[in-house]
């Protein structure tokens, strides 16, 4: 009996082991469509967002995008042929949607195009790890590995651009040195702790 479960145990830890590394990786065309959809992205929504962009360094990240992102493309599309797989042409419901809000977004829209940068940015670089790590195919794998320095230089410029913006909301009173007295402070001498 106790060998039987030993062997039932065995041959489900074998089962698992072959099948959790299928889980962990994105099959070929999974990445493909994604990182497509993703590289279109980047592209339009920052052709999009560049003449609505304030921040002159902001304008200079869009730019580097649409030359960055379009590279990457071309590669992509190129090694996608080779390897007889499908590239989308055009974006998903849900990144169409949010370069249709830049489109009809009043300029400035600084703050919702570093947001969806960010957003867009962690996402590839995770997917790009992942696929770097476990894809299933080796030209796609070669390809992600090559890709993923320039996004996570793209992802850490996203995060300094938007530190080092101004805080949304600017009708906040000034700090000011001037000797003003605060009513809502506590009366020196008269508070909760020395009254007895």
């Amino acid at each position: 009996m106790r060998t039987k479960l030993r062997m039932a145990s065995l041959s489900i830890a074998t089962v698992m082991t072959a099948v959790l590394p299928a889980l962990s990786a994105e099959t070929a065309q999974d990445f493909v469509t994604k990182a497509a959809i993703g590289g279109m992205f980047e592209v339009q929504s920052s052709k999009v967002a560049q003449d609505k962009l304030q921040d002159p360094t902001l304008k200079d990240f869009a730019q580097r995008m649409i030359s960055d992102h379009g590279t990457a493309n071309a590669k992509l599309e190129s090694i996608a042929g080779e390897q007889k797989l499908q590239v989308p042409a055009d974006l998903d419901a849900a990144h169409k949607s949010d370069v249709d809000k830049l489109q009809s977004a009043a300029a400035p829209v600084d703050a919702p195009y570093a947001d969806m940068q960010r957003t867009a940015h962690a996402d590839a670089v995770s997917m790009f790890e992942s696929y770097a790590k476990d894809g299933d195919n080796s030209a796609l794998k070669s390809f992600a590995s090559e890709t993923l320095p320039t996004l996570k230089m793209h992802q850490e410029m996203i995060g300094k651009v938007a530190a080092a913006a101004p805080a949304p909301d600017s009708s906040a009173p000034a700090a000011s040195d001037a000797d003003t007295t605060n009513s809502a402070a506590p009366v020196p001498g008269a508070n909760s702790f020395t009254e007895d």
